[in-house]
């Protein structure tokens, strides 16, 4: 049987909003042990994101990911200015003891960073496990999203998730990619 771990409501609401905003702008978990200048071989962000580890946020990474997911939010065009108090629940949240439960974020909670980033990382949907183009690239997202994306969208997309290394794409003539 389970083990149920509890924390506190407020530390629950900090460990979502900041899944939900990294999701978003497509931030890793590598990325998040830079940021927090973690050991690189430590996994921190999994113990955090589990429901079955007690593991949560400290003051001093709240303040790191506010300053970097503002970094990432003005590259990627959002213009959004992340502070702290982004990361808080609204001043009338009641503080209790709860079962950590990490939420699932739906595709159509995203926009196509997001989505691509949700389905190709945090879910290893089977989808990216083939060649495919830009173009179908951009319809599956779409679909699991419920949006209408050309390829066009994924363009600057796609060449970042290369140039991270969690896409390949088959040679310079082909322009198909796939999950490494």
């Amino acid at each position: 049987m389970k083990k149920v771990i509890l924390i506190s409501s407020i530390s629950l609401y900090i460990i979502n909003i900041i899944r939900k905003i990294r999701t978003h702008l497509g931030i890793n978990t590598r990325d998040i042990q830079k940021i927090l200048e973690l050991d690189p071989d430590g996994n921190i962000l999994g113990a955090i994101e589990s429901s079955s580890n007690s593991a949560k946020y400290h003051d001093q990474h709240l303040n790191k990911l506010a300053l970097a997911f503002t970094d990432k939010s003005f590259e990627l065009g959002y213009n959004i200015t992340y502070t702290l108090n982004d990361f808080y629940p609204p001043i009338d949240f009641e503080e209790k003891m709860v079962e950590k439960v990490i939420v699932k974020i739906d595709p159509t909670e995203l926009g196509q960073t997001g989505t691509l980033y949700l389905l190709l990382v945090e879910e290893s949907d089977a989808f990216f496990d083939d060649w495919h183009t830009s173009k179908e690239i951009a319809q599956y997202c779409g679909s699991k999203a419920e949006k209408n994306w050309e390829a066009k969208d994924f363009t600057a997309i796609i060449d970042q998730a290369v140039k991270k290394g969690i896409f390949i794409r088959k040679s310079e003539k082909e322009a198909l990619f796939k999950r490494p």
